[in-house]
């Protein structure tokens, strides 16, 4: 059944619930029209032609303007009901089936690592050696997994997860354990989803985001899991059973939701309104879908202008990658800010030192969180599986903050992964607005306790990676140990096969880089070389031009 066939009203007050309005016998109406009989789809949606008939009246009846409006809102709202209510159809029998997770290999979520056999460090930066050639494809599969675990130094391996670490109980309690850790640590991560019958948006009838709004969702999940980083830490836990007694940590969390409220409002800095809003400087309307590049961005900008408003979000600066290419310098200048620039809330978290990394020093004590965003189109119309392994290797690392993709026009937000399959929140479930501005708001619609998974190979190629980085300190490990998961990384037996077969080198490019110096320098130095080239080749073809050269073009391939 088509949407506009439920959203159009009918031509005649003929309808009879649960009948076709006419017979087979009868000849078409006066107006030319076919009767309703022949037409399958209007015969199925009698019942709702009959609903709209008593909301809007039949077509070409006269209102007053007044009237007019309000049958325009009324309409508004009911095509937003249904939208949803089609929608929830669509996806909302898939939430209520649990995935699978198999208990012999590990589970990646953001950085944790969790499984009942070993207890590698809780990030997969810290677990193997930062050599590219020693650490092809090793560590994505199960098996060889194990075998760099267990070559490690037993006083430098730690408990899986951090829910788990204060486990003394053996081997016994590690498959029950494990998995326990895994879902408490995946329902603290938010969930953003499609919501319903919230205020309407400037320019437009939109109550909902409902069919169109996913991507930004998406973006919301992964900025949402920066903030919880930020002013809660890594480690914090969710746990809806002890909210009457709220911590700072609660508070925080509570504060965190409020900032993703939908509504427009300055106490909402990250909401869908402020995003759309955002997206129609740039030529988007509501109701239009975003690519994650895009959201990209409209999340720098929501950062940039509540930081200027809000003293809470002072500290944090979002950064966007430009083609595929990470330039240091301009970070450095945007994060390292003086001591009379900063600003701190009495309530925000004090950075400890890194694993393995010295107290800073007073050069990078001024340093802005980072929040690092890196748009990537890995294939043209379908993911290019060699980069399969680098995607599960980057939910690997702790600075992790997930990935948004998806499938075309189905985005999704990814926060871990299990052998070959992506795990996943959804935000394609629609659900009624919550009013943030109330003193105890309802939060439980905000976590999703059902855990989905996807095959990597049905992942878009065009995604956002994201990435935390609290300190400098922090950003300079970053840097270092995510080099040698840049390079696709090819499994033992594609290795073996490259080897054994054809002599033809294989290119493979990075799914992206880091620059030393600054964006504009590098666009500098580029136009002034295509310049120098194109002037070179200008003066060649003129010294040695003849007559036949006049009637064929040339073509000069930078």
């Amino acid at each position: 059944m088509s949407y506009d066939v439920l959203v159009r009203p009918p031509r005649s007050r003929s309808a009879v619930p649960g009948g076709s309005g006419t017979s087979s016998g009868e000849t078409p109406a006066q107006d030319g029209s076919k009767s309703s009989a022949s037409t399958p789809r209007k015969t199925q949606s009698s019942r709702f032609m009959a609903a709209f008939t008593q909301f809007y009246g039949p077509e070409g009846e006269s209102t007053s303007p007044p009237e007019a409006e309000a049958g325009t809102e009324v309409r508004g709202k009911v095509e937003s009901k249904l939208m949803s209510m089609w929608n929830n159809v669509k996806y909302g029998w898939t939430g209520k089936m649990k995935a699978n997770f198999s208990k012999e290999q590990p589970i990646w979520l953001l950085g944790r690592c969790y499984h009942r056999k070993f207890s590698p460090p809780p990030s997969m930066e810290s677990s193997m050696e930062l050599n590219p050639a020693t650490m092809e494809a090793r560590f994505m599969d199960g098996e060889h997994l194990q075998e760099v675990v267990e070559g490690l130094d037993p006083e430098g391996v730690h408990e899986l997860g951090t829910d788990v670490m204060d486990d003394q109980n053996g081997d016994s309690s590690w498959e029950e354990e494990g998995i326990e850790a895994f879902k408490r640590d995946f329902i603290s991560r938010l969930w953003m989803t499609y919501r319903r019958e919230f205020p309407a948006m400037n320019g437009g009838q939109f109550t909902s985001d409902c069919g169109w709004g996913c991507m930004l969702r998406s973006g919301q999940m992964m900025l949402a899991q920066g903030l919880i980083c930020h002013f809660v830490g890594r480690n914090w836990r969710w746990d809806p059973d002890t909210q009457l007694f709220a911590t700072q940590e609660d508070n925080l969390h509570r504060k965190i939701v409020k900032w993703f409220g939908d509504i427009s409002s300055r106490n909402s800095p990250f909401s869908i309104h402020t995003l759309v809003t955002l997206g129609q400087e740039s030529g988007k309307k509501p109701g239009d879908w975003y690519a994650p590049g895009a959201v990209a961005h409209l999340l720098r900008q929501a950062m940039h202008l509540a930081s200027q408003e809000n003293v809470d979000l002072d500290g944090i600066h979002v950064h966007v990658a430009q083609d595929c290419t990470v330039y240091i310098q301009d970070i450095l200048d945007e994060c390292l800010i003086p001591a009379h620039d900063r600003s701190v809330a009495p309530w925000h978290r004090k950075r400890s030192p890194s694993r393995g990394q010295p107290p800073e020093n007073s050069e990078n004590i001024h340093w802005k969180a980072l929040i690092l965003l890196v748009p990537l189109r890995l294939g043209a119309e379908k993911l290019n599986q060699i980069y399969g392994n680098s995607l599960k290797a980057l939910l690997s690392l702790e600075a992790s903050i997930g990935i948004i993709g998806g499938r075309p026009k189905h985005s999704l937000y990814f926060v871990g992964h299990q052998e070959d399959k992506l795990i996943y929140l959804d935000p394609h479930y629609c659900q009624e607005m919550v009013d943030v501005n109330q003193e105890n708001f309802p939060i439980n619609s905000f976590h999703c306790k059902s855990p989905r998974k996807m095959k990597l190979s049905k992942m878009d190629p065009s995604c956002c990676v994201g990435f935390y980085c609290p300190t400098k300190s922090d950003f300079d490990h970053f840097i270092a140990s995510v080099q040698p998961y840049l390079m696709p990384l090819r499994s033992p037996v594609s290795r073996e096969r490259n080897q054994m077969g054809s002599q033809m080198t294989e290119i493979n490019y990075p799914m992206f880089v880091f620059c030393r110096g600054k964006r504009c320098d590098q666009e500098a130095d580029l136009s002034h070389l295509v310049y120098s080239h194109t002037n070179s080749l200008s003066s060649t073809a003129s010294g040695t031009a003849t007559d036949d050269d006049d009637d064929e073009d040339e073509f000069v391939i930078i």
